[in-house]
């Protein structure tokens, strides 16, 4: 059973499935959203008509940005120079065809 985990590509298998269900197809803006504090809040993922895709995390967001084939990685905390990393993702993105941007504007107090 361990060796069936340790073999298990979880990139390749959710690659797999979110082209089957043309997620990439279906993407039409990211919005990716840090604190004030510069942690990473969330990632929201919406279709043409503004529905809710998904709402990711700092690990499934890099994997769906690998799948898009997207170069760079968002961070879990922003750091000096991250904003430069960010806005490269973000331009990326929108040359895809996909409304992007990122802000640091949540206030979680």
């Amino acid at each position: 059973m361990d060796n069936m985990k340790d073999n298990f590509d979880l990139h390749s298998w959710n690659q797999k499935r979110y082209l089957e269900e043309g997620l990439n197809d279906r993407i039409s803006k990211i919005n990716i959203i840090y604190t004030e504090q510069g942690k990473l809040y969330n990632v929201k993922v919406e279709d043409a008509n503004g529905e809710r895709i998904g709402k990711l995390h700092v690990d499934d967001t890099n994997d769906l940005l690998k799948m898009l084939g997207i170069e760079g990685e968002i961070p879990f905390r922003i750091d000096y120079g991250d904003e430069k990393e960010l806005d490269n993702i973000v331009k990326q993105l929108q040359d895809k065809g996909i409304d992007a941007e990122w802000n640091d504007y949540m206030d979680v107090s």
